[in-house]
This record gives structure tokens, sequence and C-alpha cells, in this order.
């Protein structure tokens, strides 16, 4: 057993070997005389003594990165630091660090960088900062031989990395084992790529990085945030999920209950922040809620957050409820955002009286921007809060809106005993949970009237045309039926009706007559 064991090993160190010394002769490096006088080289030291090199090889239309370090660096590096920058170039593969015991930060960005050589660390164990950002890295670069160590006899060592940005490249998913070689990572980068859904291989790749402290995520058009993620990562801070389509808050943030001190919502479409959203977030110290444009309500309970020391909650255009008093378990709060919102006043339930400063240590208070009603509870909430000393100095753009006679007047302007005192006309006061138009008394009673004399102008109209038609049909212009009579029978019952019509000469004597009748006739 032990023989095949031994046999195992020794194939596994020649194929180690020959791929190292594969990698060497069969990728070119960047072919440069001098590197010093191509790039920028740069040698500092600190305080402590401590040696710094810098290596500034930025924009110089390399392919490749360069086979050895500058000369100028010397060739014991132990307890030094090395910061490499070759951002800007047309590096399409990423081959193999040159050998150092020094402290490295390696930056490429924007190198169009689509393949990276495995093990990439082999020789440089201690790097600690890894850029790569603004490339075209997919998924299937990125495998677990990549972050390898030096092999130890029977076992890769694992690599000092601490920051690693894949930000802006092409990443879909993760490698279940990407991390297994990096224990030290404490910031990971991976916004803006396509990480749209976690899956169960990326989920377990990011739940298994133990020292984890920043995540951000942001820019990924995620909806959901799986349920595995967070219970292992004991020690995350920061977590940025900014940018997303969260329509709700991710229920699963608050497993990191404990830990988590800083947490940025911006540019998601929240609708509401209900009571539930950052319950038990005792730790959170900094929350980005802004630039949220279907959140309408903060509501009560939301923002009950004891730690809580920054609140940025500004550009939410249709914002109209946020419980200010929420605020008052966060004592130690220094900076307050509530600029342009559509926010139209403030309230603390607190005596206007109390000599207390309600947040001791707050020294910025940004409002413009909001349509305010520049009411007694707003500038008594206001003063509560420290202003007119905590106001930022562009605070001259908060204005009253409302009531009509301080309409335009700056806020810095007036006090909370100067408005207290103000008789308002009743005109120019706010009517409480007005209703709409249409259900207003005063139309309501106007729309009753108008129908009813419609209906009863209707009705009297409709009076009239019946007692017309009837008056009509009474007398002669009315309507009589027609009857048919035969003209035969009609003509025959008319002669037989006739009496003999005596016809009258010019004489005046009867046409026809007997001589009996005449007297006097004059002969022929």
């Amino acid at each position: 057993m032990r023989h095949k064991l031994l046999l195992l090993l020794l194939n596994a160190t020649a194929l180690l070997l020959s791929t190292v010394s594969g990698q060497y002769e069969n990728i070119p490096y960047q072919s440069v005389t001098d590197i010093c006088t191509t790039c920028v080289c740069i040698t500092t030291k600190d305080d402590n003594n401590r040696v710094h090199y810098t290596l500034n090889c930025a924009m110089k239309n390399f392919e490749h990165i360069l086979a050895r370090w500058p000369t100028d660096f010397g060739t014991q590096h132990t307890g030094t630091e090395i910061v490499a920058s070759y951002s800007g170039n047309n590096i399409r593969l990423l081959q193999q660090l040159p050998a150092t015991t020094a402290a490295v930060t390696f930056s490429c960005r924007h190198c169009g960088i689509q393949q990276l050589q495995a093990p990439l660390f082999m020789d440089v164990p201690n790097v600690e900062a890894l850029y790569l950002s603004w490339n075209e890295i997919a998924d299937d670069a990125l495998k677990p031989e990549l972050f390898r160590g030096p092999f130890n006899s029977t076992k890769y060592e694992p690599i000092a990395l601490k920051d690693l940005d894949l930000s802006h490249n092409r990443i879909a998913r993760l490698d279940r084992k990407l991390f297994e070689h990096t224990p030290q990572l404490r910031k990971l980068n991976l916004a803006s790529n396509k990480l749209s859904v976690l899956d169960n291989a990326t989920t377990a790749a990011l739940a298994a990085i133990p020292n984890l402290q920043r995540l951000d995520l942001s820019y990924n058009h995620m909806v959901t945030l799986p349920i595995d993620l967070f219970p292992t990562l004991h020690s995350l801070h920061i977590l940025d999920i900014s940018g997303n389509e969260f329509g709700v808050v991710p229920a699963t943030i608050r497993q990191l209950s404990k830990s988590l001190q800083q947490l940025n919502l911006a540019y998601n479409p929240l609708a509401k922040i209900d009571a539930h959203s950052f319950r038990q977030l005792d730790a959170l110290r900094r929350l980005n809620i802004s630039n949220l444009p279907m959140l309408r309500s903060i509501e009560l309970g939301a923002l009950q957050l004891p730690a809580l020391e920054q609140l940025h909650c500004a550009h939410n255009p249709k914002l109209e409820n946020f419980e200010f008093a929420d605020l008052l378990a966060s004592r130690n709060l220094t900076l307050l955002d509530i600029s342009q919102n559509a926010l139209t006043t403030l309230a603390l339930n607190v005596s206007s009286n109390s000599t207390a400063t309600t947040w001791p240590r707050l020294r910025s208070l940004a409002i413009a921007g909001n349509p305010w009603y520049c009411s007694c509870e707003l500038f008594n909430t206001l003063e509560l809060a420290g202003a007119p000393q905590v106001l930022q100095s562009q605070e001259a753009l908060a204005r009253c809106t409302t009531p009509y006679l301080l309409a335009g007047t700056p806020l810095t302007n007036l006090t909370a005993e100067r408005i207290c005192n103000m008789v308002i006309p009743k005109k120019y006061q706010p009517v409480e949970d007005d209703p709409p138009r249409f259900l207003r008394r005063r139309y309501i009673i106007l729309t009753v009237i108008i129908a009813s004399v419609v209906v009863v102008a209707g009705l009297i109209i409709g009076f009239i045309v019946v007692c017309v038609r009837r008056r009509l049909k009474g007398n002669e212009y009315g309507v009589q039926p027609i009857r048919y009579t035969s003209v035969r029978g009609s003509n025959l019952s008319a002669f037989s009706q006739l009496q003999p019509v005596s016809v009258t000469s010019k004489f005046g004597n009867p046409a026809g007559a007997g001589g009996a009748g005449t007297t006097g006739a004059p002969n022929a």
C-alpha cells in the first residue's frame, strides 16, 4: 500500500514539474530588454523600514506579462511588498506570475482577459490582492486549481489571497471548490456579472469562505438569495446587493444578525420596508436604502436599529411615509440623509420642552428636495434633532411647499416659535384626509340636485306631450279612421233621391212648361 502511495506521489510530482516547465517554455512572455525603462519602477520605505516596490506597466500595449521582476527589485523579496499593474493592456491570457516571496498586489483591469493559466500563483504564495475587473472572464475560466499554492509533499499549500475583485466580467456560476485554496480571503467583489441565480454550486462556493468579511453581489439582476448562503459566514460585515431586482428585503440577511455592519440595498424595486425587513440586525451600523423608485412607505418598527450610525435614504421619489420616531432607538446616529423624497412632515413622540439632545452624535442632516408642509410639528421635530446646527450647507434649498403663505420660504429662515405662533387662515390650511373631488359632500349634493332636476324636467315634458296628443285626437285636427264605400252603390242612391229641376228661360218662364201655364204668348 505504501509503495502505491509513493508511486502516485512521484507521478504527481513529475506531472507538476513538467507542467510548470511547460508553462514557462511553451507560452511566451512579454519581451522587454530594460523593464524599468519601459515601465515605471519605484522603490520606497515606510515608517517601519519596510520596502515597497511599485511596477507600473499600464497602457503599454502588452500582450503578455513580464517573465521576471525588475532587477532593481533585487533577488531577496522576503518581508517586502510588490504592487504590479498591467491595466489597460491587451492581455487575453493571464500567465503564471513570476516567482517571489514578497507580498504581492496584482492588477490587470481593462485587459480583455478571457483565460487564466492555472496554477496562477504557484510561485507567488504571498499574493494578497488580485484585481481582474472589467475583463471578459467567464465561469469556465475559474477553476479550483487556479488558486493553488506550492506543492508540499502531500498537498498544495494555500495562498495568502485576501482581496479578490472579479467585477464586471461574464461569470454566471462558480465551481463548488473554487476557493478551497484561499482560506484567508476577506473581500470578494462579484458585482456586474451574470449571477442572476445563485445555484447550489455557487452558493456552496461562497458559503465555504470562512473568513469572508465583505461580499459585493450588486448589479447581477438577482431576485432572491438562497437560504443556504449566509449561515456559515459568521465574519461577514459588509454586504452590497444594490442594483438588483429585489421586490422585498431578502429574509436571508437576518441570518447575519450578529455580524452584519453595513448593508447596501440601493437601486432595487422595493415597494415598502416593514417591521420585519431588518429585524434582529442589531449590529447594523450603516444602511443605504436610497434610489428606490418604487418605495412608498417605511412602516413603523422598520428602522429600530440600536447600532445604526449612518442612514442614507435619499432620492426615493415616491416615499411619503417615514416613521422618524423609529430612529430614537439609534442613539449613536451621526449621519441622516432623507433628501429628495416625497416627505411632507416629520414627527417625534418627544416632548418639545425636553432639553435632552435626541441624537447627541448627529453631525449631518440632509432634508432638501422634499415638499415640506411647514407646520409646528415639523419645526419642533427639526429642533429636537439639532437643527439648524446639524443641517448641511446646501440645506438652504430645503423650502416650504405648503401652506401657501410660506411657499418657497427656506426652512433655515424659520423657527419653531414663529411657526407655532403663526395664525394661518382657514382657506390656506390643509384638509386632513381630503377625499377625491367626486366624493366630497358639496359635489355629492350638487350631483343629486342636477339628477333630480333632469328627472322632474323629463316627467313634465312627457306629461305635456301626452296631453297634447289627447287634445288633438278629440278635434278635427285629430287623426280619423278611413272609411271605404262602393262607388256604384253610392251613385245609384244619389240619383234615386234627385228631384226634377225646373229651368227658367231668359224670359222668366220655366222651360218646358205647358201652354196652360202661359198667358199672352206671342205668335210666330
